[in-house]
């Protein structure tokens, strides 16, 4: 019994012994970086504000973004980004012909064009029960958020956000209106957005043409000599009139807004200019490389001293 107890109170003091220095060891290791820093205050002290100093002069080189919400009409949402993605292709290219032909001044700013689809997911959902239907189907097989996000289905969205990236700021009349333009020129669209019109058109006239059948029809139910003879039945057709006129009311109005986007194929909502892009590391590198110039000095003295040990390893 006296043995194993002995036994016990060495592991346990083994023990103990280890977690001491587990944490003395700790504490040394911050004090040494402490004391290392405070040796080499002025060599990190003077990486730093050389990193501060570069990161501003690399900051100077800014970029922008400018931002274009649009909704494609007459079905025009795969047009929107086939346009797009060779309107890329062409800056790629370098192709001034083209965006010269496009009357696209300065092209050589542009750095960038893409398209992205507005999370608009109830949008594309309330819009049609297929589509419904369709995103049940897709989501039993694999992650919803995944769906959404895929370019089947954003694609397919409401509206949508061109960005155009410059090296600089920019004038609208000089890069972006020419490039509008050229999303409006597609002869099988530009059929669509007439048809389209003329169809809204007529539709508003044939539904004020209701309206005044209906008014006409509430007057002689409702006539003031005939009044004492209304019946049951012929109040619920009063309502029913209302209810129906209040209806192609609200509809004509819908149809107003829509031959409001449909002039044009691609319908420009909003054009937002010469937003700083600050994505990323864009407009941070005062703030990245003084750490950056730290870290990369503390590894090489790090790795400087192990080289000597190891040489003195070797030798002796």
């Amino acid at each position: 019994m006296s043995t194993n107890s002995q036994g016990q109170e060495i592991d346990l003091g083994q023990i103990g012994t280890g977690i001491k220095n587990f944490f003395n060891g700790i504490v040394n290791s911050i004090f040494d970086f402490i004391f290392f820093i405070k040796k080499k205050i002025v060599i990190i002290g003077g990486l730093f504000v050389v990193g501060i100093v570069l990161g501003f002069f690399l900051d100077k080189d800014f970029s922008y973004n400018q931002e274009i919400s649009v909704i494609p009409n007459f079905g025009s949402n795969e047009y929107l980004y086939t346009k797009t993605a060779f309107l890329q292709s062409r800056l790629k290219e370098n192709d001034e012909a083209f965006f010269k032909s496009l009357g696209v001044k300065d092209f050589k700013k542009i750095t960038k064009i893409n398209v992205e689809a507005f999370n608009g997911v109830f949008g594309f959902i309330s819009s049609s029960e297929p589509n419904f239907e369709l995103l049940k189907l897709m989501a039993e097989d694999g992650n919803l958020k995944e769906i959404i996000k895929e370019d089947f289905t954003s694609k397919n969205y409401y509206s949508h956000n061109i960005t155009i990236s410059t090296s600089e700021k920019i004038n609208q009349k000089e890069i972006i209106d020419p490039i509008l333009k050229y999303y409006q020129v597609n002869t099988f669209y530009q059929k669509q957005q007439v048809i389209h019109q003329e169809n809204i058109d007529e539709k508003i006239k044939f539904n004020d043409s209701l309206v005044k059948q209906i008014d006409g029809l509430i007057i002689k139910l409702t006539d003031s000599k005939s009044a004492s003879n209304v019946t049951i039945s012929e109040n619920s057709s009063i309502t029913a009139l209302i209810n129906k006129k209040d209806e192609l009311i609200k509809e004509s109005q819908n149809l107003k807004l829509n031959k409001g986007e449909y002039e044009q194929i691609v319908k420009v909502i909003n054009v937002s200019l010469n937003n700083l892009n600050t994505k990323g590391i864009n407009n941070k590198m005062k703030l990245i490389l003084p750490f950056v110039f730290v870290i990369f000095y503390l590894i090489g003295f790090k790795f400087n001293n192990l080289y000597r040990k190891q040489l003195a390893r070797i030798k002796g």
